[in-house]
């Protein structure tokens, strides 16, 4: 008989050894007693047997069953360790470093600067007036007709306007003081128009010639000497 407990009490601590971190609570504790119930049964028919009761034979199996089972069941329920829940899964990697942003382009070259404006050109320069004064050389006392003298002077004048198309010439006539106003200023007249009249035979645009008379009234010399009155017998030429 205690051979028998002692074999009951070796398979429950070898069942109890097995189970731990196996099996929940009440799994060891059916286990248990389910195993430790077939051993008791067992134990119990052996016991019945070595008194030679066979009428008691299977009392002694059916408590020795329900006692093994009891005392196994509830010893697997509390000595049984619920099994560790199962490590929580390892972290994910940490996601690699994202690669720093690329540098920002460097910013555009200033444009260019505009070329300064160009420097206002030089003012024209001022129209010069050259004057001419032909005194008798053109035209004897109380006439008009230009002598050959004034006429070589006049040739000149026709060359000088033929190179220079953008010129143009203005005569004045003048008279001395012998004679009446009214007379002396149709005088002045009739020589400044005989020197246009001149050079446009020769070929200068009649557009480009001018003039106007202005009698004994512009006196550049005295009246009373001859001398004078030879000065202020005159046609003047203005080219510009």
């Amino acid at each position: 008989m205690r051979r028998n407990k002692y074999l009951a009490f070796t398979a429950l601590g070898f069942f109890l050894t097995s189970c731990t971190g196996v099996m929940s609570k009440n799994q060891a504790a059916l286990v248990g007693a389910a195993t430790c119930g077939v051993i008791g049964g067992g134990a119990g028919a052996a016991i019945a047997s070595e008194h030679q009761h066979d009428k008691n034979l299977g009392a002694g199996i059916g408590i020795g069953a329900v006692t093994g089972a009891l005392i196994c069941g509830g010893l697997a329920y509390l000595l049984t360790e619920e099994p560790k829940p199962p490590p929580p899964p390892p972290p994910p990697p940490p996601k690699p470093t994202p690669p720093p942003p690329p540098p920002p382009p460097p910013p555009p070259p200033p444009p260019p600067k505009p070329a300064p404006p160009p420097p206002p050109p030089p003012p024209p320069a001022p129209k010069v007036e050259r004057t001419i004064i032909l005194d008798d050389v053109l035209f004897d006392f109380d006439k008009s007709n230009i002598k050959p003298d004034g006429a070589a002077i006049l040739d000149r004048l026709v060359v000088f306007m033929n190179e220079n198309k953008d010129k143009k010439v203005s005569f004045s006539g003048h008279t001395d003081s012998i004679g009446t106003e009214a007379y002396n200023l149709k005088l002045s007249d009739r020589r400044w128009m005989s020197a246009s009249d001149y050079l446009v035979k020769k070929g200068v645009d009649a557009g480009r010639v001018s003039g106007q008379g202005f009698g004994k009234s512009k006196p550049i010399a005295d009246n009373k000497t001859a001398e004078g009155r030879a000065k202020n017998r005159r046609v003047e030429i203005k080219v510009n």
